[in-house]
């Protein structure tokens, strides 16, 4: 035996030496147990801080988008005084103007219970909306298109391929009008063309930026609807949030100059009238 062990062909047994026996088997299997609790500890904790710090994130991303609406002053619901203007809260400003024949629109706001209630508050019946003229296509412009199936509606010719899937308003995609509306039977208008409603006049202005097709509309050469073309806050003219395009936004606002300075009343869309 000593010669086999000289040889290493046999071990010495000693306790020293780990797994041989029951007792340190089990021992052995024990600790490797406490290893991988300790390991899955860990990585639950890891795990969780990775979590914690996407939601962080997404919290600050968040509030990074919706902090200018939250900024945004309250629409008011009334007649505009001295003007047969009425201004609509849909959580976002829809303006009526009357005229001789029924209602134009400009825009059709974000929610359609809330729009539903203004009306009924200016006593303004949707049957007598008859025209609606969007300055743009975003979402908080359409949602209540659908309210009023007897209106014809107008859009800038430019603004179409946002809604036809032929352009993209952001990486994932166009704009979409609600259900029910028949984007071809929309009336697509072009840069300076004048049209006349019950004894109204509305002069069509393009002004690209913050859409593509983003158009105002001067209202008997006037009051003056921007939707978002541009921001107005302390009387100082900017760019309007969440824009396609920034730089056009700016420069857009410079060309308009001339028409913003002599209107009686700059109509916007999420930040007042002045």
């Amino acid at each position: 035996m000593r010669a086999l062990k000289n040889a290493g062909l046999v071990s010495d047994f000693s306790p020293q030496q780990p797994c041989l026996g029951i007792a340190q088997t089990t021992g052995c299997r024990t600790s490797l147990l406490y290893q991988k609790g300790n390991i899955l500890k860990k990585n639950k904790k890891l795990l969780l801080l990775v979590i914690a710090g996407i939601l962080i994130l997404l919290v600050m991303a968040g509030l990074y988008y919706y902090y200018p609406m939250l900024i945004m002053p309250p629409v008011e619901t009334g007649l505009i005084p001295n003007t047969n203007v009425y201004t609509v809260n849909a959580m976002s400003a829809v303006y009526m103007i009357k005229t001789d024949s029924g209602y134009i629109m400009i825009d059709a706001g974000l929610s359609n219970k809330k729009l539903l209630a203004s009306l009924n508050e200016v006593m303004i019946n949707p049957d007598e909306v008859r025209w609606i003229f969007l300055t743009h296509s975003d979402g908080d412009h359409v949602s209540g298109l659908a309210l009023f199936p007897n209106a014809e509606i107008y859009m800038n010719e430019e603004e179409f391929p946002l809604i036809n899937g032929t352009a993209k308003r952001i990486v994932f995609g166009g704009n979409t009008m609600p259900s029910g509306i028949d984007i071809e039977k929309i009336n697509l208008l072009s840069h300076n063309q004048e049209l006349l409603f019950g004894g109204t006049k509305i002069q069509c202005i393009k002004a690209p930026g913050h859409t593509t097709g983003s158009m105002l509309y001067l209202v008997d050469g006037k009051y003056l609807f921007t939707g978002d073309v541009l921001k107005i806050k302390d009387g100082e003219k900017s760019v309007h949030p969440y824009s396609m395009d920034a730089e056009l936004s700016k420069k857009t606002i410079e060309q308009l100059k001339g028409i913003l300075d002599n209107c009686s009343i700059i109509l916007t869309s999420h930040y007042g009238l002045h």
